[in-house]
């Protein structure tokens, strides 16, 4: 079983891309998103068999990480707890109304564009997932502004209600940094600027290259969400 020692519970686009970055920096190896679009050999399927309530052998994602952020952790956090019932939870959070112009200039056109045709089969099967288990999943297919922020808020709501407070990290993009992470973590703070990664226009350049040709592997974090 693999010893998660982290769970995220944030979605994507509040800062978990800089989040993955500083928990590296901190010495963990971490899984996000950007895993499964890059490694060939991540489980994506695993995740859609958990969203079917099949039981699952997490150790398939999460074997070489021992920490997890972004989606689609985060869709599982209530059952990572249970499942790895030392890890503490990192709820990565940023203003509602900005993380939905967020998505909507990030991960929607960039999901479409990685529909096309000759993408790597580990992209096509990323996808299915996210499609599956995030977007016709926990979102339930919706994409107007005043629904997809009611259920950030709620989703939001729901981490702080449901993950003990002595086990849970509440940390706001763009507000809260080294100090606040270490003091969690029990880390010394190290002499490095917090990561400002996977901003809009990152975003936005990396998948363009990648429509260009560039292969994915070459798609690493750049300079918040």
């Amino acid at each position: 079983m693999a010893p998660l020692q982290i769970i995220g519970s944030g979605w994507g686009r509040t800062g978990t891309a800089a989040m993955r970055e500083a928990l590296l920096t901190l010495g963990y190896d971490v899984h996000h998103m950007i895993v499964i679009m890059t490694d060939p050999n991540a489980d994506a399927e695993v995740f859609i068999e958990a969203w079917e309530g099949k039981d699952v052998d997490w150790n398939r994602a999460y074997g070489k990480f021992n920490a997890a952020v972004d989606w689609p952790s985060s869709t599982f956090y209530k059952q990572l707890m249970e499942v790895y019932p030392d890890a503490k939870v990192i709820h990565t959070t940023r203003d509602p109304e900005k993380w939905y112009s967020s998505v909507m200039n990030t991960i929607m056109p960039a999901t479409e564009m990685m529909n096309k045709p000759g993408m790597p089969a580990h992209v096509v099967n990323g996808q299915r997932m996210a499609k599956e288990v995030i977007w016709d999943g926990e979102v339930k297919g919706e994409k107007d502004r005043e629904t997809m922020v009611r259920k950030f808020k709620e989703h939001d709501e729901d981490v702080r209600n449901y993950v003990p407070a002595d086990r849970l990290l509440w940390f706001e993009t763009g507000v809260d940094g080294w100090e606040k992470l270490c003091t969690f973590l029990g880390k010394d703070v190290p002499n490095t600027p917090w990561p400002h990664v996977n901003k809009t226009e990152d975003f936005k350049a990396r998948t363009a290259n990648f429509r260009d040709g560039a292969p994915l592997h070459d798609m690493t974090p750049v300079n918040k969400d």
